[in-house]
């Protein structure tokens, strides 16, 4: 059985990095097929879909800025000196390769479940560090399931987008659906059993199945080991080269006076406590990017590294600030020439209550395929979505669960969200396909069993 997998994940090195085009194009590409489909399903001209595009085009703003600030803060906080060192030293643990990919599957999970922008981040340092420690070890596996971390379960965890907007005060469809809890999605049964199985059992269980014998393992390459040496050769030099306290200038105190930004994080700390005092452990996507800024600036410290790491994260963040412009556009052309409801009633004849999430399922999967957007396609597809489950009489925050589930999961094979976390580990998406669809294929087939038996 193992020398099936591990051939099964070899032969699927299909590189497919080489076959799809950025994600930006395929953003552009895809407004032009709603455009092109608004005409051909609608008795709308082309001048009017333009339009309903440009009213459209800033609906998503404040989502924008809120996902956004989510993979930014996720970054600053896994590049904390502290959070750094201590991952250092619990990459120690394993002692054999097989123990090392399911090390980094599990924290990487853990860490992705918190925030999927520290998921992603944080899991490639581990790889990096457990890979270094270890004379010999599958390093792309480890990568793998570090993705796994920040990509798959940073998505369905307490960062998921969904599940964070439609528990947020005022999201675009509180007037169709309300407010869905996470208590009915990520904390329901269904959410935790979902979850320990697919990343507690599944990837560990693959990881082991998957990995080469000890004669296969080849050790670390030796050009990406010296790259990690010498960026942490820079790293030193840099604190090593701040002037000494007495050497500074009034501005160059002040950058790098720490009790300016531990100010700011009592504020913030103080707003929390109130916030949760009152509400409980409610998380809404304003609550959890203010907790992961907060915890993130009282760990850099002083401003100058708060900027520094702000700077990082920020620019890991391009894409989502780049795209949403281009879905709220698409959004605006669907729902304003009637496009939604045409889709909805699409739904409404192939499904049925039983079998509507797990289309749902599949359709999110596919969708982020070709539109990796952390949510981006659940705007633009929401509004159908939520009308063909209202007219089924299906539990709503079950189909948003799904579907959630089928964006999430499939960011396992989609290269867009492994940009900072492959840089990190100077690898290309081709080095980790074969082993990301297996695992794809089997947290899939994991979840639509389990929600068989449960649903």
């Amino acid at each position: 059985m193992r020398k099936i997998m591990r051939n099964v994940a070899k032969s699927l090195n299909i590189g497919i990095d080489k076959i799809l085009p950025d994600a930006f194009v395929l953003a552009i590409a895809l407004a032009l097929i709603a455009l092109v489909a608004g005409l051909v399903m609608t008795d709308n001209g082309p001048l009017q879909m333009m339009v309903y595009f440009g009213e459209g085009f800033w609906n998503f703003l404040t989502f924008s800025m809120q996902m956004t600030m989510i993979v930014a803060t996720g970054y600053m906080l896994a590049s904390a000196p502290a959070i750094k060192r201590g991952l250092k030293r619990i990459c120690g643990v394993p002692k054999t390769p097989i123990q090392g990919a399911v090390f980094v599957a599990l924290v990487a999970a853990g860490l992705g479940f918190f925030n999927w922008g520290l998921g992603l981040v944080a899991g490639a340092f581990v790889a990096r560090n457990v890979a270094t420690n270890l004379k010999k070890v599958d390093f792309k596996m480890l990568v793998a399931v570090a993705y796994i971390g920040g990509s798959a379960t940073g998505t369905i965890g307490l960062s998921g987008s969904e599940f964070l907007l439609v528990n947020t005060e005022g999201w675009f469809m509180q007037d169709i659906i309300g407010l869905i809890p996470l208590s009915e999605t990520v904390f329901s049964s269904f959410g935790i059993v979902t979850a320990i199985v697919s990343f507690v059992i599944v990837v560990p269980l693959f990881s082991w199945l998957m990995h080469p014998t000890d004669e296969d393992t080849q050790p670390l390459p030796e050009e990406i080991r010296k790259a990690f040496e010498e960026q942490e050769k820079i790293e030193l030099e840099a604190i090593q080269q701040r002037k000494p306290w007495k050497e500074m200038t009034f501005a160059e105190k002040a950058d790098n006076n720490p009790v300016i930004v531990y100010l700011l994080c009592a504020v913030l700390a103080i707003y929390l406590i109130d916030y949760f005092a009152k509400n409980g452990f409610n998380l809404t996507i304003n609550i959890t990017n203010i907790m992961i800024l907060t915890i993130a600036m009282a760990l850099h410290g002083t401003p100058s590294n708060v900027i520094v790491a702000a700077q990082e994260g920020v620019r890991s963040a391009f894409g989502v600030a780049l795209q949403f412009p281009i879905y709220g556009g698409i959004q605006g052309m669907m729902a304003s020439s009637g496009m939604v409801a045409l889709i909805a009633a699409f739904f409404v004849n192939i499904s049925t209550a039983a079998t509507f999430p797990f289309i749902t399922y599949i359709y999110g999967a596919i969708l982020n395929i070709f539109i990796p957007s952390s949510g981006g396609i659940f705007m633009v597809t929401g509004p159908s979505l939520a009308e063909a489950a209202t007219s089924l009489s299906v539990d709503h925050a079950k189909w948003i669960f799904a579907f959630t589930y089928g964006e999430g999961i499939s960011n396992i094979i989609q290269p867009f969200w492994a940009i900072p976390l492959l840089g990190l580990c100077k690898l290309k998406m081709k080095d980790i396909m074969g082993y990301s669809i297996v695992y794809f294929l089997a947290i899939s087939v994991a979840c639509l069993v389990i929600w068989g038996i449960m649903w």
